[in-house]
């Protein structure tokens, strides 16, 4: 009897702890998405402002961003495959790796802010906006994922 009543308080403590793991690693998600987009949310609102793109209101620009988030997501995964498909490797090293992760990454972001721009009314962007907004996530994305070549140096020779 006391081992059943040991193993019931054990299994509840087990199933406690996973619990509190697993809303402790939700929130911190949660707020690792929420980082990102509002990184996104004020990247883009400054561009705008730079580029004077006009919107109706703050809640049209939240909408236009996450839209565009959920369909970058798709394309960020087409690109970085294709990309490991015509490469073999997964971080750029050379020039011609940086341009074809580059054209990836544009190619893929044009398309995600084009379909946003002509599905979503409230926020229009002529054409070379979209390429200047484009071109400077697509460099952006593909810096940030650059490895740089270490030098060994040659110690005695």
């Amino acid at each position: 009897m006391i081992a059943v009543t040991m193993w019931q308080r054990k299994g509840k403590r087990n199933r406690e702890s996973k619990i509190s793991v697993t809303i402790i690693l939700t929130i911190l998600v949660g707020f690792s998405l929420a980082f990102v987009a509002a990184l996104y949310y004020f990247g883009f609102l400054g561009a705008f402002s730079i580029l004077g793109v006009a919107y109706e209101s703050p809640k049209h620009l939240a909408v236009f961003v996450g839209v565009y988030l959920v369909l970058s997501i798709f394309g960020e995964l087409f690109a970085k495959a294709l990309y490991y498909i015509l490469t073999k490797k997964h971080k750029t090293q050379t020039l011609y790796e940086f341009m074809i992760a580059f054209s990836l990454n544009f190619s893929m972001n044009w398309i995600a802010i084009s379909i946003v721009n002509g599905l979503y009314e409230p926020v229009h962007l002529v054409w070379y906006t979209e390429i200047v907004v484009t071109a400077f996530i697509a460099l952006t994305e593909v810096t940030l994922d650059h490895e740089k070549k270490k030098r060994r140096r040659n110690r005695g020779t």
